[in-house]
Formats: C-alpha cells, structure tokens, sequence
C-alpha cells in the first residue's frame, strides 16, 4: 500500500452505545478522509479533506437487534428532481409534430403537391413572419385535380 493510499480511507464508524428506556442504541457513519500533497511532488503542505454522513442506528431491545436506516433527504430531493426534469423534456419531445413524411412537389404559380401523406407545418409565431391575407385565389383546375395547397395557406398566412 503507498503512502496517499494507506492516509485515504473510507471507514464505518460506530458510537458508544447509549441505553435508555430498556433499550441498547449504537449509531453508525460513514467517514472518509483524503490527504493529498499541494502541488503533487509529495513534498512540502498536503491538504486533508475529511467527512461523514449518517448510516443509521442499530436498536437492541429484549435480545432482538434492529437497525434504522437514515433516509437522506438531500439524495432524494436530487433524484426527485432529476426524474421530474427527464419526464418534463420527454413531455415537450412527445408534444413536437412528427417529421414529414410526404412528397412534397412545387407547381406553376406556387402551388404546392403533397404525395401519400401529410406534412406537418408549424405556424409562425412572431407577427413579422406571418404574411398578410390576400384575396382568395381561384385554384386552377390542375390544383384541385392533384389535391394541391398553397404554400402560404401551409405556412399558417
């Protein structure tokens, strides 16, 4: 074992037992520690980092042991968290329109051709992309044979 690693250590720590009421209780921690050299030569200052966090408590009541866990509240509003941010970002991917899945072919004039199937268009939000309404356009006899859209009626104008 080197030197830095026999000085780190990850240890159970157990209190003395304290009795009260017929019952035994002896509390446990976790501590680590961590020692490392400023500057990484292994000489001259080293630096100690040191901590503990509680496990839980055993209880010895009437010949029985029991052992009560510590719940980390900490852990647990982090992971609550993280869950509830994973299922807000797949909410706002679910709600997206799905990918086109349509021909798309332009014609004469503008006119727009949608073959087996749809294309879903998202409108434009901001009022200097939306395009002023015109006068309604007589759709020519090829448009309404083919089950042509104009463009601007797709784009939400």
């Amino acid at each position: 074992m080197t030197e830095h690693a026999a000085r780190d250590r990850d240890r159970t720590a157990f209190d003395p037992p304290v009795e009260r009421d017929g019952a035994t209780v002896i509390t446990a921690a976790s501590s680590t520690s961590h020692t490392a050299a400023v500057g990484g030569t292994g000489r001259g200052p080293t630096a100690r980092m040191a901590g503990a966090r509680p496990l839980g408590a055993f209880e010895v009541r009437d010949g029985q042991v029991r052992w009560h866990p510590v719940v980390d509240v900490t852990r647990v509003v982090t992971t609550a968290e993280v869950a509830l941010g994973a299922v807000l970002v797949a909410s706002r991917l679910a709600g997206r329109p799905p990918a086109p899945r349509a021909r798309v072919t332009m014609g004469p004039g503008g006119w727009v051709s949608l073959k087996s199937g749809t294309v879903a268009l998202r409108p434009a939000r901001r009022a200097w992309r939306r395009t002023r309404p015109s006068a309604p356009v007589r759709r020519p006899w090829w448009a309404r044979l083919l089950a042509a859209t104009a463009l601007e009626r797709l784009l939400g104008g």
